[in-house]
């Protein structure tokens, strides 16, 4: 089958008037490549319905057109089009005839163009894009947000997305592999034609075999192979194959790892035999500067910077992963958690997926799992993120339903379900809430989301251990593999004994309790691991006034740059046995530090501050071990014990320098900076497209922040579509940015 790929010679328009007889393109309408946001070059506006929600932007309708050459030399053959994510109501047009549609921005969506071609001329090709101001609840985008691909195929060829590799069995001496295909005859006879399957090492063939099939209408076939001294894939050696399907004339490459996986109570996740713990981030879609849109460049990019940081895991929150997501992972070696979708049947935003999901849940399943099987990367799948629908009676058909579906189409990989106990109490958190806090039910009965909260922030334990909770939890079970838990942490040890049987995962944690969340994983074999909320700042959720545009709980930051959690977190792990420094700013002294549970700490690493010697500091110390030394220009000055590898330390600041050191010797330092800065540029090239973190230090090397200066990202051998410091807004477009902060980013492509 042959692959094209539609990114060029795409015009796109809003339209605020649906009814028309003809549809023009505008005569200045922009020739855009494909991914593009069209909402996120729109810019903010401070009256936008669902205000922080969607970081201030807008949502619209928007007309993505182009010309579509058909030659001749297609007569007879099957041409299909796939949408791999159009945002979020979708139509597809070819001459004026409908031709696919979806509902659900994440999913694919496949139209049969073979009818309605017109061969040897000049095709029109329509897509409209409709987004709800309130289809979303964080930042998602408008438009043709993920690739388009054009498939041409011979007249005996496998369904697009069919062909399925399973590994069957894995050892030191080779691998048994299962290779099945649906394939399909458009042609007006039954054809027998030869299926060769073939499994390929960097152009080398390891194993093959070769059969005739006779297909009518449709055949589905199967084969086994066996690779002698297969290499087995992982997060540690991410070794890649290629399996090549060749039906006749038609040919079909899927680029694989080979893998297994076992799960129990007794001995966790087991990955070729290993055992494993997930060290995992949540991750939203949207890509930073870019906007909603996904590329492979970046999302290499942005796990690379995440595994660097100790992660082995994302979760992809929450909807389906990207196919760039996925082969980048596949390619570094990272392990993901696969999730359809954040609502079912009750809505949490007007506009959103609950309002097709009782006609579109299938498909978007189907969708997910056909895509992704073959990508070794995904361990498991996730029906869903807290649900607020799941304790009703419908809810738990759906669960099961979704389960049933997820299983049947792929046995290999495990299912769970993010669940939240507040949200999973539906109407029974009344019942709650009058437990904890003993006033008359009338008092929460109106439904006041503020109420909620605070009870969410004060008795969370309470609300997750609550009987209500542990019912929904009781019967799940029977629609999961894994029980994920979003905040609920507190339930491990009790459900470890209650229910032995049970294997746990946190879904979604606080990062102010990794350490003693780790502790709990290493020490309970049926919690095999975490994901914290979140790995990487995304767009959009925000309670910060207009113009906001980044949620910045992540451990690292959308320029790429690592927060002084993220080094905690990697010592938790043990994956880092030097100390960290962090120091909170000195006008913050003596005041609480409280951001709410999903962001840490505001201290940066940095000694480089303008006030008086002698003004009081708070320094954070992470480091391995009970107790660290600090030594401030050659003093010791600090012998903190350290609890859950983390003290807090009070110093008068005096310029120079401050250093940690471990019990092993092992040292951070951190310096004033001294004399004027120079900028310094960290280029990471990908693709074709590069990215440039940019920021200033003195002549030691010692990291300046910003102070202000504009700096051009212009380049001569590169086209720049974006550049941003913290002082910038949406959409970037401007190549003179001033450096202020800790940096900035800019991101080119090839011209």
């Amino acid at each position: 089958m042959q692959q094209i790929t539609l990114a060029d010679g795409w015009r796109v328009y809003p339209r605020d008037d649906a009814f028309a007889l003809v549809n023009a393109v505008p005569a200045d309408a922009p020739t855009v490549t494909i991914p593009y946001d069209a909402l996120w070059h729109e810019g903010q506006r401070p009256d936008a319905p669902s205000a922080g929600a969607t970081a201030y932007f807008d949502g619209q309708v928007y007309y993505f057109a182009r010309e579509l050459a058909a030659p001749v030399a297609w007569q007879g053959k099957r041409v299909l089009l796939k949408l791999e994510g159009a945002f979020a109501k979708s139509f597809v047009y070819l001459n004026g005839s409908l031709v696919g549609e979806g509902s659900f921005g994440y999913a694919s969506i496949v139209a049969d163009l073979t009818d309605y071609l017109r061969l040897d001329a000049a095709n029109q090709l329509l897509v409209v894009c409709k987004s709800d101001p309130h289809s979303s609840r964080w930042y998602a985008g408008t438009g043709l947000l993920r690739p388009v691909y054009l498939y041409v195929a011979e007249p005996v060829h496998a369904e697009l997305d069919s062909v399925a590799v399973t590994t069957e069995s894995l050892s030191e001496q080779g691998a048994r592999l299962r290779v099945a295909a649906d394939l399909r005859n458009i042609a007006p006879a039954a054809q027998t034609v030869d299926v060769h399957v073939s499994v390929s090492d960097a152009g080398r063939v390891l194993a093959e075999s070769t059969c005739p099939v006779r297909v009518r209408d449709a055949y589905a076939f199967q084969t086994q192979l066996y690779v002698p001294q297969a290499k087995p894939w992982s997060a540690e050696d991410p070794q890649l194959y290629d399996v090549t399907l060749r039906v006749g004339a038609d040919e079909t490459r899927v680029r694989t790892g080979l893998r297994t996986q076992t799960i129990d109570p007794a001995h966790g996740l087991l990955v070729n035999g290993q055992p494993t713990l997930l060290r995992g981030a949540c991750i939203h879609h949207d890509e930073g500067l870019l906007g909603g849109v996904s590329t492979y460049a970046y999302e290499r990019w942005r796990l690379s910077l995440l595994k660097e940081a100790g992660f082995n895991a994302v979760r992809s929150a929450h909807n389906h992963a990207s196919a760039e997501l996925l082969r980048a992972a596949d390619e570094l070696g990272v392990y993901v958690l696969d999730e359809v979708c954040d609502m079912w049947t009750k809505m949490k935003g007007f506009g959103d997926f609950a309002q097709y999901f009782g006609h579109e849940w299938q498909h978007v399943v189907d969708s997910m799992v056909r895509e992704d099987r073959n990508h070794p990367c995904v361990l498991g799948y996730s029906t869903g993120n807290e649900i607020s629908d799941i304790n009703t009676e419908r809810g738990f058909e759906v669960a099961h339903e979704i389960y049933q579906r997820l299983r049947a189409q792929d046995p290999t990989r495990w299912v769970t379900n993010g669940v939240n106990g507040a949200f999973a109490a539906g109407d029974e958190i009344v019942d709650i809430a009058q437990d904890l806090t003993g006033e008359p039910r009338a008092t929460f009965e109106q439904g006041d989301v503020n109420q909620f909260m605070g009870l969410m922030a004060t008795r969370m334990a309470g609300i997750v251990t609550h009987p209500v909770v542990t019912r929904v939890l009781e019967r799940l079970d029977a629609s999961v593999d894994v029980q994920g838990y979003n905040y609920m942490t507190e339930r491990y040890v009790s459900d470890a004994q209650a229910y032995p049987q049970r294997v746990m995962l946190g879904t979604e944690t606080n990062p102010r309790r990794v350490a003693e969340n780790w502790e709990l994983i290493e020490r309970l074999p049926q919690v095999i691991g975490e994901f914290t909320w979140t790995g990487w700042d995304y767009l959009g959720e925000l309670r910060a006034p207009y113009p906001a545009w980044r949620n910045d709980a992540g451990d690292l930051s959308l320029f790429g740059l690592r927060t002084p959690v993220s080094y905690w977190r990697e010592i938790v792990f043990g994956l880092r046995t030097a100390p960290y420094l962090a120091v909170r700013p000195p006008e913050a002294h003596g005041t609480p530090r409280e951001f709410g549970p999903w962001r840490f700490t505001d201290a940066l690493a940095r000694w480089t501050w303008d006030v008086a010697p002698g003004t009081p500091m708070t320094v954070e110390v992470y480091a391995p071990g009970e107790r660290v030394r600090l030594w401030l220009n050659g003093e010791l000055v600090a012998e903190p014990e350290l609890s859950e590898h983390y003290a807090l330390v009070e110093l008068p600041y005096a310029p120079g320098e401050l250093v940690a050191e471990g019990a092993d010797g092992q040292r951070h330092v951190l310096r004033t900076a001294e004399g004027p800065a120079h900028v310094v540029v960290d280029d990471y090239a990908c693709d074709g497209w590069v990215f440039s973190r940019i920021h200033l230090e003195d002549a030691a090397g010692t990291w300046m922040w910003g102070d202000g200066r504009t700096y051009d990202c212009t380049r001569a051998d590169l086209e720049l579509l974006a550049a941003a410091s913290d002082a910038s807004l949406p959409p970037f477009a401007d190549a003179q940015i001033q450096l202020v902060g800790q940096g900035a980013l800019a991101i080119y492509r090839q011209a």
